[in-house]
Formats: C-alpha cells, sequence, structure tokens
C-alpha cells in the first residue's frame, strides 16, 4: 500500500472509526485501525467486535494494500504534525509515514488479522432517510437509554418500521423517548413490519457520525444491522429479546397541563437545580392556575425558589421530578413552548412540543 493524503481527510477518518475502537488487552488488533487502499478507495475500519465502523476518505493512491496499525499512535500523530500533505506507505510490516518535515515508522498487524464483522449480505429490504432527519431522531431519543444487565432488551435503541413510518424509541424505565419519522421522509422496500432494537453504543456513534446532507441506508437480518452511506458503513449486532410494549404507558389524557416557555423552564430548571443536592430532585408547584413554582433545597446548600407565568388546564398540583433527566427530554426540541401533562405523583408525565412536533418524553415523578 502506498498512498498520498491529506491530514485534513486523514484526521475525518480517524475520529470518525476512533470511538468504535476495541480495548481488550489479550487482542492488541482491536486497538488498531485498519487502512485499506482498493478499488480507487482510503477506507479506514475499527471494531470492538459488536460494533464495526469504516470510514471512506479521499486520498491518492498509488499502490493498493493495507495494514493495521496502532490507533493511538496514528491518532496523536496525525493531531500533531503541522503539514497538510502525508505519505503512506505500508512496507515490510510496518506503516512509513512521511511529510515535509517529519517522518516515522509505525509497527502494523498483518490485515488478514483484523477481525471482520459479517455484514449484512441480503439489501433488499431497506429504509433510506435523510442524514439530517436520522441524526435528529437519534440524539433526541438516546437520551432516554441506558445500559441495564438485568434488561439488557432495552439496553439500546429501537427502530420499529412500518410501510407509514419509522419510530425510534428509548427508555430506561424511569423516562421514555420516542421519534417519529413520516412515511414522506423515508424509502422504505421492507414487505412487512419490523422491530429492530441496536446497542446503544451503536446509535450514539450512529449520530456522531452522520452528515446531514447524506442519504443513510438501513437494513438488518437477525443478528446485524447495517447503516450505510456512500463514505460510510457501521455494522452492529442486534439485541436478542423484544423491546416492551411501551403504548401501554403512554398517557392518553392529563390531568393538569402546563405550558411553559421553553428558556424560562430550562433556567429555572438549571438555578434550582444547584441547590438540589445528590438526589437532582427538584419541585414543581402549580399556583392559582397561572403559576409555576420550581424549588430545590439541601442541607449542606441552602434552598431556593424561581416563578414563571405559565398557562394552565386543570388542576393545581405539586409534583417533583429528577431536574436533569427533565431538562433532557426538553433542551433538544427547539420550540417556544412546552407543555407538560401531569397525572399525579405515581404516574408518568407527558412532555412535548406546544407545536405538536412527532416527538414525545415521558418522565416519572420522584415519589414523596
Amino acid at each position: 500500500m502506498k498512498i498520498i493524503i491529506l491530514k485534513s481527510n486523514l484526521k475525518v477518518g480517524l475520529d470518525a472509526v476512533g470511538r468504535s475502537i476495541g480495548t481488550a488487552a489479550n487482542l492488541p488488533v482491536l486497538n488498531t485501525v485498519l487502512i485499506r487502499a482498493e478499488n480507487n478507495q482510503i477506507k479506514l475500519s475499527a471494531t470492538n467486535l459488536e460494533l464495526a465502523l469504516t470510514k471512506t476518505v479521499f486520498g491518492k493512491i498509488i499502490e493498493e494494500g493495507g495494514l493495521a496499525v496502532p490507533y493511538a499512535v496514528l491518532s496523536n500523530m496525525v493531531n500533531n504534525i503541522s503539514t497538510e500533505r502525508v505519505n503512506l506507505e505500508a512496507k515490510g510490516g510496518n506503516l512509513l509515514v512521511k511529510t515535509d518535515n517529519y517522518e516515522a515508522s509505525i509497527q502494523g498487524i498483518d490485515r488478514k488479522e483484523f477481525p471482520i464483522i459479517p455484514p449484512v449480505e441480503d439489501r433488499s429490504e431497506r429504509i433510506e432517510i435523510e442524514g439530517s432527519v436520522l441524526r435528529d431522531a437519534l440524539i433526541k431519543t438516546v437520551i432516554a437509554a441506558e445500559v441495564s444487565d438485568l434488561r439488557p432488551e432495552i439496553s439500546g435503541v429501537l427502530f420499529s418500521i412500518e410501510p407509514s413510518e419509522l419510530k425510534i424509541v428509548a427508555t430506561d424505565s424511569f423516562r421514555l423517548a420516542e421519534a417519529t419519522v413520516s412515511g414522506k421522509q423515508i424509502k422504505n422496500t421492507f414487505k412487512k413490519g419490523i422491530q429492530i432494537t441496536i446497542p446503544l453504543k451503536a446509535a450514539q456513534e450512529l449520530s456522531r457520525v452522520i452528515e446531514e446532507k447524506e442519504r443513510i441506508a438501513f437494513s438488518s437480518n437477525e443478528t446485524q444491522a447495517l447503516f450505510e452511506s456512500e463514505n460510510l458503513e457501521l455494522v452492529t449486532r442486534v439485541i436478542e429479546g423484544r423491546f416492551p410494549d411501551y403504548q401501554a404507558i403512554v398517557p392518553k389524557d392529563t390531568e393538569t397541563e402546563v405550558t411553559v416557555d421553553r428558556e424560562d423552564l430550562i433556567n429555572g430548571l438549571k438555578l434550582a437545580g444547584s441547590f438540589s443536592g445528590k438526589n437532582s430532585e427538584v419541585s414543581f408547584k402549580i399556583k392559582d392556575k397561572k403559576i409555576l413554582e420550581i424549588s430545590a433545597s439541601d442541607s449542606s446548600i441552602g434552598k431556593n425558589k424561581y416563578v414563571i407565568p405559565v398557562k394552565v388546564n386543570g388542576l393545581d398540583t405539586e409534583i417533583a421530578f429528577n431536574w436533569q433527566y427533565l431538562l433532557d427530554g426538553i433542551k433538544n426540541e427547539p420550540s417556544k413552548d412546552v407543555v407538560l401533562g401531569i397525572n399525579g405523583e405515581e404516574k408518568p408525565t407527558l412532555i412535548r412540543s406546544s407545536e405538536r412536533t412527532p416527538y414525545f418524553y415521558i418522565l416519572m415523578p420522584i415519589k414523596p
């Protein structure tokens, strides 16, 4: 292998695959990035055996070939060299790196030793979606997911595919987020509805590496899921077990509906939250059907109170939340107002935009 590549392009590729690098001490090849020059393409790949990410970057190929090299060494080198043009050559099991004023030799590993997760072979059934739409839906939902050893079926993000829409859902049993993408925004060739849950790590990485203007294709089989675009390929295992029937807990009606300015609510949560102590508990008190009082106290810190004018439909009430969880549910939805559908201290609160966007967030209150 012998290629000439711009530092900026090499850095883009390394940054894209870097967080899928494995850490197994007994399998050092997982700490490497595989560089391949073939079919007029330069590809960088990394894997932790559950997730594999490949990024295609631009450069000039002089000789085809490939070599796996320690990711940390190459990444640190690229971040610190000063010139833009970089020459890479695989020679005698090493990667020779040369610039105008720098050269190095990195000990490599034969590309044949690099583990490749088997890709999804049958891609006849798939959905295609704009990168910006998928990334937005993922960012709004991954916040509600958490890895659970006791309930592995919720340790990821659900892709529920129907002919008319795509729903992306995540929950940690205390909160839940759902984003819906309409059928007009996707191209769907799945013959019937399907539900696939991908691991949280894969969903987080996907939201990070997607480019807004690229089109992402998703296909899967019983064990693997594949997300691919012109310059990106992400292969991940799928989570076994059925995602819970979450629709049963989505509130259909609300006792108290509170409409509040989103920025005011964010400010109030952050102010009260600084007095909430380790349990992150803040109290909400609806007064006179027009005032929301947000307060928090801690014996080692003190107490505070923030008052916001609101519109209330229903009963005055008092309720407590984990303020950080509540903030997660409202900060990524750029609407002017937020609607809180409250159903007492023991039932979930429904949080949505006043503009009826295809996204909602459910949060369990903190019981007194």
